[in-house]
């Protein structure tokens, strides 16, 4: 039997210790750009059928307004906020793909940044940070199950937690780990 190293503590390691000084500078102007976009994109699904829906849904189990739903006036409880902010940016599918994986990473990373910093403030370069991060975990994570993880029912939204804890944390943006 082949014995692989633990990836978790390797991906957490990775996590904790990167510092913004370490992201290149091409990773972090496609960061900016990839916010610029997961915004733009937001703005043109967040009255969509679909998301409409999710947030008719929602509204009763929604919590008080502790975050921005992103084109629209009402604030909600921050885990429905990344919810519908997610889901605006991917409706329309114009936001951005990584290729290898055919999995949109900004969305989920940045939705779910996003309402937690309404919760915590934090400065721009650790959201930043933590954006490069979950994104960087999300498409390595994706390089390593894709394509096998549709048909079993998996989604990469789950590297947004991965961003989120610290938040003071693209593919570096999905270069291969020392």
């Amino acid at each position: 039997m082949l014995h692989a190293p633990a990836v978790t503590p390797i991906l957490a390691r990775f996590a904790v210790e990167t510092r913004w000084d370490e992201v290149p500078a091409a990773a972090r102007q496609q960061a900016k750009r990839a916010l610029l976009n997961f915004f733009a994109a937001a703005l043109a699904g967040c009255g969509s059928p679909p998301v409409e829906i999710a947030r008719k849904s929602l509204q009763e189990f929604s919590g008080h307004g502790q975050a921005t739903v992103i084109g629209r006036r009402e604030r909600t409880d921050a885990l429905s906020a990344a919810f519908l902010n997610a889901a605006a940016a991917n409706v329309l599918d114009f936001c951005d793909t990584h290729v290898a994986t055919v999995i949109h990473p900004t969305a989920s990373v940045a939705a779910a940044l996003f309402a937690l910093s309404e919760l915590r403030r934090v400065s721009g370069v650790d959201l930043l940070l933590a954006f490069v991060l979950g994104v960087e975990i999300e498409c390595r994570i994706g390089r390593a199950i894709s394509p096998g993880h549709y048909a079993k029912g998996w989604s990469m939204s789950f590297p947004a937690a991965v961003a989120a804890p610290n938040t003071p944390q693209v593919e570096v943006m999905c270069q291969p780990l020392a």
